[in-house]
C-alpha cells in the first residue's frame, strides 16, 4: 500500500508529528488536506495545506535539487617536487575548509576530505597490540605480513568501526602488508592509534601513505549515502582535477581516479604530457554511485598523479583544483 494511515507517528529529526505516510510524491494525492505525512523518498515530514498544496510543515515550500557542487581551490606557495617513481594524491594539497571554494560549493550535501593513517607492518612472527581509541586489538602473524594485515581487518574491522567510527582496509602483498584506518572528519582519534609488540617480534609503523607524515592527513572524498535523501538512487559524478606542473623537457606523467579501499584505478590512467610552454594542465573524469556497497560509498576515492617518467626533478607549482559535480537520479530535497 502506497499511503499508509497511522494512528500517530513522531519524527525526531524534524521534530513535527505526522498521521500518514507516502511511498513517494506519486501518492500525495491520496492524502486528505491539513494532514501532516511523511514521505519515504524525501525521508522527511511533509504538509498537505487546505488547498492541497504540499509544503513543509513550517509552511516553506519544497525546494528540490537535480545537483550538488563541491570545490577546493588554492595557490601552492612553493613548488612541491614529485620524484620519478613517486605519486601524489591530490586531496593532500587542500584544508577542507580553508580551501573549500564557496561559489563553487553548494550550501547542500557538502563533502569532506576524509583522514588516513597506516601501520606498515613489519616482523616474521608473533602478536602486537593495536590500540585503537584506547582498546587493543590484537595483530597475529600468519603466512606474510599482506596476509596478517588481512587478518586483523577481517577479525577486528567491525568491532573498531563500531567503537571508534573507523574504516579499515588491508592492503599490500606478501611483506608489504599495511593497515589504513579512515575517519571521515577527525584526525585526532586517528593520530592516537599505536602498534606494541607482544610476542616476539611483529611490530609495525604509522604514517600517512601518502605524505610520509607520522600523522594523519586528509586524502580522499568519501560518499555519505545511508540516511540520505538519495538513499536507494544512483549519483553520476563528474570530476575536475586542475594542476600547475613546472615546465620542461617533454615528459609524460599519468593522472588516475582511484578507489580508496584498495588503490585500484577506475577506468585506465590518463597520460599528462610536461612540456616547455604550459604549465596549467586540466582533466575531466565520469564516474557514479550505485548503492550503498559501491566502492565510493565503503571506501572513497582519491586522485593519483604518478611520475614513472625518469625524471626526478617534476615541480607540482601554482594553482590547483578539484571540483565534483554530483548529479541525483531524479530531484531531490534536502
Amino acid at each position: 500500500m502506497a499511503y499508509i494511515v497511522l494512528n500517530k507517528g513522531y519524527n525526531l529529526q524534524a521534530g513535527y508529528e505526522y498521521t500518514a505516510t507516502t511511498d513517494s510524491s506519486l501518492d500525495w494525492g491520496s492524502v486528505p488536506n491539513n494532514t501532516n505525512f511523511y514521505d519515504k523518498t524525501l525521508k522527511q515530514v511533509l504538509h498537505k495545506d487546505s488547498n492541497g498544496l504540499v509544503t513543509s510543515p513550517s509552511g516553506q515550500g519544497l525546494d528540490n535539487y537535480t545537483f550538488g557542487q563541491n570545490q577546493w581551490s588554492k595557490s601552492i606557495p612553493s613548488p612541491v617536487n614529485l620524484p620519478n617513481g613517486t605519486t601524489a594524491n591530490g586531496f593532500t594539497f587542500f584544508d577542507n575548509v580553508a580551501d573549500r571554494t564557496s561559489g563553487g560549493t553548494t550550501t547542500y550535501d557538502q563533502y569532506d576530505i576524509a583522514f588516513s593513517i597506516s601501520i606498515t607492518l613489519s616482523g616474521t612472527g608473533g602478536t602486537a597490540n593495536v590500540n585503537v581509541n584506547g582498546t587493543n586489538y590484537l595483530a597475529t602473524f600468519n603466512t606474510d605480513l599482506a596476509t596478517t594485515a588481512q587478518d586483523f581487518v577481517t577479525t577486528h574491522g567491525a568491532a573498531i568501526l563500531s567503537d571508534a567510527n573507523i574504516r579499515t582496509y588491508a592492503l599490500g602483498t606478501g611483506a608489504d602488508g599495511r593497515i589504513r584506518f579512515a575517519n571521515d572528519s577527525s584526525d585526532v582519534v586517528l593520530n592516537a592509534i599505536t602498534i606494541t609488540n607482544v610476542t616476539p617480534n611483529l611490530n609495525g609503523t604509522l604514517a600517512n601513505e601518502f605524505t610520509g607524515d607520522p600523522t594523519a592527513s586528509p586524502d580522499h572524498i568519501r560518499i555519505q549515502y545511508s540516511g540520505k535523501s538519495y538513499e536507494g538512487l544512483r549519483l553520476n559524478h563528474n570530476f575536475r582535477v586542475n594542476f600547475g606542473i613546472s615546465v620542461g623537457s617533454t615528459q609524460t606523467l599519468a593522472l588516475s581516479l582511484r578507489r580508496f579501499e584498495n588503490d585500484s584505478v577506475i577506468g585506465s590512467e590518463i597520460p599528462v604530457l610536461r612540456n616547455a610552454d604550459e604549465p596549467g594542465k586540466q582533466f575531466n573524469f565520469v564516474s557514479y554511485t550505485a548503492g550503498a556497497s559501491d566502492p565510493f560509498v565503503t571506501g572513497g576515492f582519491w586522485f593519483a598523479l604518478r611520475n614513472d617518467s625518469g625524471t626526478s626533478v617534476m615541480n607540482i607549482e601554482g594553482s590547483i583544483g578539484i571540483l565534483i559535480q554530483t548529479y541525483y537520479q531524479k530531484p531531490i530535497s534536502f
